[in-house]
């Protein structure tokens, strides 16, 4: 039988609801959990946490890891110009890294998101299968779930770019549409008819130009268009109609929302009262690794208070709304729900501890609202993933000797974008 570890003492966010039960017991056998109803099984070694509050891990429903390597470049210019291909800033740096730069990079945003409590992502994956396995080779080894939708090239012949999701869907995860304008829509069913499986996810009415565009077209927004192909989740959806998200919802399709990465690029907020109100289920995601820290405690953070503060209303989304966003939809969002997103028996063990004796943290009167609005990944006492426990530290070693790693390299490779001999740096144009 597995070794078996009980921890007492703590409160637990338990179940899909989030419910907070106080001096919990949670055992663990192995790499499952056990049981969480209170009580010390036989044979299970006690290990009391006064003072801590366990959280299961959270869920980036969307990311781009493969711009880690150009953080915070080309912030003050507006969307088009810095992520759509082929000329946009992002594309331009992912032309000039070397693919063993580009690797270490990756890999290093990915220990970010495990010293930030994140167990899984969805990352829409740039570049071809190329990309693909450039992110596998990143992930290799390390205890984090990786959901990698491909993408084809765009601007190649309808059946070549079909051809091409052949190939990707046959090593991806599935297929992450950076439009709807990109690709042939009867190309998309036909994959989705051909793949039931696979995930497909796109992003939709981020720009409020691009959304205004579709409905001059078709009668429709992007959103309701992207249906007929069946998708899992959609990103972004600032500017979906009200009627549009209740159709989403009719359809079981998931919302997700980037809110930092909306505004730092100024194509405004999802609505996510609005999203509710339409019965639409979402997740959160902090979309590119060059604008938003992988960290979905800020993520729920700065949310909850813009959408406050625009609304105008105080209780306008309560916190444990944005900690199902952060978990279990996000879970279900990458279809992941069997192993991650709550805490329940014969559901892995891993989560999060966070020591609300940290002096950000203690005296907190309200543990749900002090987790949205106030905890850091500072305050994470220890992480445990399939039943092993980590300190935090462990992640931030390893992250911080593939910075160096990747700084040893640009100063010795002078094609590496960010080489700087004798003190110099070499920026990418954003002319």
């Amino acid at each position: 039988m597995a070794e078996r570890i009980c921890l007492t003492e703590a409160v637990l966010l338990a179940g899909d609801h989030l419910d907070l039960l106080r001096d919990a017991a949670l055992t663990i056998e192995g790499e499952r959990i056990l049981s969480l109803d209170g009580h010390i099984p036989a044979g299970a070694e006690a290990q009391p946490l006064p003072g801590r509050l366990i959280c299961p891990m959270f869920v980036d429903a969307h990311c781009h890891l493969g711009d880690t390597g150009a953080k915070d470049m080309g912030i003050g210019l507006p969307l088009e110009q810095v992520v759509n291909p082929p000329h946009g800033l992002k594309h331009r740096f992912l032309s000039q890294v070397s693919p063993e730069q580009h690797i270490l990079q990756m890999r290093h945003g990915l220990l970010e998101m495990l010293s930030n409590g994140v167990i899984a992502c969805a990352d829409f994956r740039e570049q071809g299968l190329r990309g693909v396995n450039m992110l596998r080779q990143a992930a290799r080894e390390l205890p984090i779930r990786v959901r990698i939708l491909g993408r084809m090239g765009e601007g190649q012949p309808d059946q070549d770019a079909e051809a091409e999701a052949h190939e990707l869907l046959h090593v991806a995860d599935g297929l992450g549409v950076r439009d709807i304008e990109c690709y042939d829509p009867q190309a998309l069913v036909r994959l989705r008819r051909a793949y039931p499986h696979k995930l497909f996810a796109l992003h939709a009415a981020e720009n409020r130009q691009a959304e205004q565009a579709s409905w001059q077209a078709t009668g429709m927004g992007q959103a309701r268009r992207a249906l007929a192909w069946d998708p899992d989740f959609i990103v972004h959806l600032v500017h979906t109609a009200p009627a549009e998200l209740a159709e989403l919802a009719r359809r079981h399709v998931i919302g997700v929302a980037c809110s930092r990465s909306n505004a730092v690029l100024g194509d405004g907020q999802p609505d996510l009262p609005a999203w509710k109100q339409a019965g639409l289920s979402f997740a959160l995601g902090s979309d590119n690794v060059m604008f938003c820290a992988p960290d979905m405690l800020r993520e729920m953070d700065f949310a909850s208070r813009l959408l406050r503060g625009r609304s105008e209303n105080a209780a306008a989304l309560p916190p444990v709304e944005l900690l199902t966003a952060a978990t279990i939809h996000g879970a279900r969002a990458l279809k992941l729900e069997d192993d991650l997103g709550s805490l329940a028996p014969g559901k892995e063990a891993s989560f999060v501890v966070f020591n609300f004796q940290t002096p950000n943290l203690r005296f907190s009167h309200d543990l749900l609202n002090s987790l949205v609005h106030r905890a850091t990944p500072e305050d994470i006492e220890s992480i445990y993933i399939r039943g092993q426990r980590y300190e935090r530290a462990h992640f931030l070693s390893q992250a911080r000797r593939l910075a160096e790693d990747c700084l040893q390299a640009a100063r010795t490779d002078p094609a590496t974008p960010g080489h700087r001999p004798a003190g110099k740096t070499r920026p990418i144009s954003v002319e």
